[in-house]
């Protein structure tokens, strides 16, 4: 596991990132003027990059990182809000803030112990970098607009829409879990065909879809 945290530390934090990262923290400072923000900032993007490179590498279970965010952050929530109720209990910030933030530590506590029981990491697509999220968003919308004309084979879409299979099947792999791209269960269709539920297309079905999303997300950890 040291060798492969090491490899990805290497990957993670090269030259050009460090120096990027001091350039923030540099225009931080001079924007401020403040050495209290720059600690925060620098806490901040300390822990960011930690977290980043855990997730990063394969031998550590994102499940255990998990639990360590959400003790981290329901310690630190009890500590301050001690801090607000002894050092600073006349000229403190609201305390119902870290009150909040001491929730989400156990709520992600929670979470972290639904993934341990059902034996899977809570997102199974975060190992996909944010440009690839972006190019299947870009095809699924092609997709989509094909499926317009009717029900289509993934040999179809994927010559229709200029695709190779593959990447027709990560389309399909997102765009069915909300139901709004769906197989036809035709037992006479060789090879299998798919079709788009045009009422979850747009802007107030995206909302819908997403709202439901989140919510179904929120409630996961206290599913029995």
């Amino acid at each position: 596991m040291a060798s492969g945290l090491g490899h990805t530390v290497r990957k993670q934090l090269t030259v050009r990132h460090v120096l990027t990262i001091i350039a923030f923290l540099a225009i931080v400072y001079g924007v401020t003027r403040d050495v209290n923000t720059l600690i925060v900032v620098v806490i901040a993007l300390g822990l960011t990059e930690t977290i980043q490179i855990l997730k990063d590498t394969p031998s550590i279970d994102n499940r255990w990182i998990h639990v360590g965010i959400g003790m981290f952050v329901a310690a630190g929530s009890l500590v301050w809000v001690g801090y607000e109720f002894t050092v600073t209990a006349t000229t403190g910030g609201p305390v119902w803030f870290p009150g909040l933030t001491f929730l989400a530590g156990v709520w992600i506590l929670l979470d972290a112990r639904r993934d341990f029981v059902e034996g899977q990491d809570s997102d199974p697509h975060q190992d996909l970098e944010a440009s690839e999220v972006m190019l299947i968003l870009n095809h699924a919308h092609l997709v989509a607009e094909e499926l317009k004309s009717g029900p289509k084979t993934v040999p179809e879409l994927a010559r229709e829409c200029d695709l190779t299979e593959s990447r027709v099947h990560d389309v399909l792999e997102f765009a069915t879990d909300d139901r709004m791209i769906y197989r036809i269960d035709d037992s006479e269709s060789s090879p299998e065909r798919y079709a788009l539920d045009e009422s979850k297309v747009g802007g107030v079905a995206f909302v819908r879809s997403n709202g439901k999303r989140i919510v179904r997300r929120l409630l996961r950890p206290f599913q029995p």
